[in-house]
């Protein structure tokens, strides 16, 4: 009896507190002050905590040089950046160590659209702090580019013809692969494949240094290079009318480069970074780092014909495959290193690759092959150093018109070219990035907001019919923290007609919590919703935590007929007990009973939800990989600019998530 009267005093008493922190603080707390405590911030009552904003579209005037159809690829780009210092060794061993500024490493593909109109509208939505689209127009590839400034949400688009200059290689006499070179003596030279006759046809200019890379657009036929003296000029070369053009600064020195005919950019590489590059004007659009080499000095990278990427260094040939978060896994392919120093890695157009050497000092030229690794000498030696080959195939068809799955699709601008139910992908954030879900668990109660008990990254992809409509939807989650001993579910209505969908498959549900109907809905639910998981102690350790949730649909449907996503948990096993982002309405499950109790200032009325007095959430939504904060640490303390931004209303460091100076206090953080 005496333990139940101090229970109840200490429940009243813990009561009368959490009832006095609804008053509004009498003197607002300064939000740069990183101990400043959030309940005491003045945060505007409007405020949604948004880190996102929808942009609009309107592309017209397009003329197609080639075909019937045209693709769009639109990339998020944003300038700024972290600044990173790396070795670069190149093709003569020299070593450099350089500093630059890295593009953030969110800025990629995001939209697709493959059309034959030439007026229409996409809505995209982005980061708040992204103040530019990068947007590539690819006819046949043919590319071309523009970068648009975000000054307000509804934009213009419009490309001009931009028809490819006759092809040289019609009029070749040889009817081999040419094997286009250069070195650090600022000769630019071909191979022929066949004989090996080197012939140097001009000069680098002045200023260059030489080069170690090159690179070709062989739809364009143009060779670019890139000096090796800083600022590290990219240069063109236009074999129709042998002409020099001096790009940019590239800024960056490094042994690898190749062109990707799949999306028309150059890939720099050095050490173990990948950069994309606009060959159109120098710009870093984003970049990747490569895990797995042995060795990180010298080689090349090049692309075969399906767009997969191959590089070398002195360790030998690696595979590349894409991962989360712009990585790249490398497979080593060689059983040995490679001897000699190699400078060079490009295919010709029977998918053998070609490779060089310079041995003191006259250059071999070697073939590989792309499963074992192994490989013999073709040519040498020459008088000429060789520090970096590239291809202009013999095949007048670079861009197959093949139509294997017979969609309407080529084949070359067909994500799924053997699969007539799908041919592109649209991304929320990003091909390569994570958005997260970050949530406080105490609700109704005031929590410590590290918003860590339950953190989700999150990638959606529409996946796009040849007629444009969405045939299905891909959900892919990762359980990244769980901050508790609070055993939480986690799921998400879709505004949508319920009718419209055939199945749910992907969750996982471990406990007998949640009841659903045959198509793997929830039941006793209005709008469509569907439970990933009920216990997220039970799936993080599964697979890394990762899981795929696919939204099937009876037939596909068009974009307006999918609405927005409206995430939430539900506490520690109790399914009416659900905890949203702000002014995210409740499921019709919620036990709207606990709106207005404890810390909990929510009037469904007005249609104010999950705040507390003072107007702090309980989860955000960060179109961004999350670094959640350590346990019982206010992400203010973390996030040195989250209350400014939140203060200001979101006018004020947008980018308070990102990973630049000043914005981090790393000893609070999860890294």
């Amino acid at each position: 009896m005496k333990r139940t009267s101090s229970m109840l005093f200490a429940m009243l008493f813990i009561f009368g507190l959490t009832s006095c922190n609804k008053e509004l603080p009498s003197d607002p707390a300064d939000p740069a002050d990183p101990n400043a405590n959030l309940i005491d911030l003045e945060i505007p009552a409007t405020f949604q905590f948004e880190t996102a904003k929808d942009v609009s579209l309107t592309f017209s005037g397009f003329k197609s040089a080639s075909s019937d159809l045209v693709k769009y690829n639109i990339y998020l780009y944003n300038p700024q950046g972290k600044t990173i210092t790396s070795t670069a060794a190149g093709d003569n061993a020299d070593v450099i160590t350089q500093s630059g500024l890295f593009v953030d490493a969110l800025s990629d593909l995001a939209f697709t659209q493959i059309t034959s109109s030439s007026t229409f509208d996409l809505t995209l939505s982005i980061p708040s702090y992204y103040d530019s689209i990068y947007i590539v127009k690819n006819d046949m590839g043919n590319y071309s580019t523009q970068t648009l400034a975000v000054q307000n949400t509804k934009m213009a688009v419009q490309f001009d013809d931009n028809t490819p200059a006759s092809s040289l290689k019609s009029a070749s006499a040889e009817d081999v692969d040419i094997l286009y070179g250069v070195n650090s003596l600022s000769e630019l030279f071909t191979i022929n494949s066949s004989t090996g006759d080197l012939n140097v046809i001009s000069t680098i200019p002045n200023g260059s240094g030489g080069s170690y890379t090159c690179a070709i657009d062989p739809v364009k036929e143009i060779v670019y290079t890139v000096g090796i003296r800083p600022p590290y000029y990219l240069y063109s070369y236009t074999l129709s009318t042998k002409t020099w053009k001096t790009i940019g600064k590239l800024g960056y020195f490094g042994p690898r480069m190749g062109y990707n005919i799949n999306d028309g950019l150059l890939y720099f590489s050095f050490d173990y970074w990948v950069l994309k590059i606009d060959p159109a004007n120098a710009k870093m659009l984003s970049y990747y780092k490569v895990n797995g080499l042995q060795a990180i000095d010298g080689g090349d990278l090049t692309f075969s014909e399906e767009g997969k990427m191959y590089l070398s260094t002195t360790s030998g040939l690696y595979r590349c495959d894409y991962a989360d978060k712009n990585t790249i896994t490398a497979t080593r392919i060689s059983a040995v290193n490679l001897p000699n120093y190699p400078n060079s890695l490009t295919y010709d157009s029977n998918n053998e690759l070609w490779w060089a050497a310079n041995v003191t000092p006259k250059g071999k030229v070697y073939i590989m092959d792309d499963v074992t690794g192994g490989w013999e000498n073709r040519f040498g030696d020459y008088a000429n150093y060789i520090h970096d080959l590239a291809t202009l195939p013999l095949d007048e068809t670079l861009v197959k018109t093949a139509d294997t799955d017979n969609d309407g699709i080529i084949d070359f601008y067909d994500e799924f070219p053997d699969d007539n139910q799908r041919a592109y992908s649209v991304y929320t954030p990003s091909i390569y990035g994570l958005g997260t879900y970050a949530f406080e668990d105490m609700w109704p109660n005031l929590g410590d907001f590290d918003f860590n008990d339950l953190v989700v990254n999150y990638r959606f992809a529409h996946i796009y019919n040849a007629e444009g409509l969405i045939h299905e939807t891909v959900f892919d989650f990762i359980i990244k923290n769980v901050g508790g001993s609070f055993r939480n579910g986690f799921g998400i209505e879709v505004n949508c007609d319920p009718a419209i969908i055939k199945e749910v498959v992907g969750c996982n549900l471990t406990k007998n919590i949640v009841s659903l109907d045959s198509k793997g809905l929830e039941n006793g639910q209005s709008k469509p919703v569907f439970v990933v998981f009920d216990d997220a102690w039970d799936n993080i350790s599964v697979n890394s935590g990762k899981m795929r949730v696919i939204m099937k649909y009876n037939v596909p449907i068009r974009n307006n007929q999918m609405g927005s996503l409206n995430p939430f948990i539900f506490i520690n096993g109790d399914r009416s007990r659900e905890m949203h982002l702000v002014d995210m309405a409740p499921t019709d499950l919620m036990n709207k009973s606990l709106f207005g109790t404890a810390d909990d200032d929510s009037n469904p009325a007005i249609g104010r939800y999950y705040r507390n007095s003072t107007n702090l959430p309980w989860g955000i939504n960060i179109l961004y990989d999350f670094t959640f904060p350590k346990e019982k640490i206010a992400i203010n303390k973390g996030y040195t600019k989250f209350a400014s931004w939140a203060v200001s209303g979101g006018a004020d460091f947008v980018d308070w998530y990102k990973d630049q100076d000043d914005y981090r206090d790393y000893t609070y953080l999860n890294y």
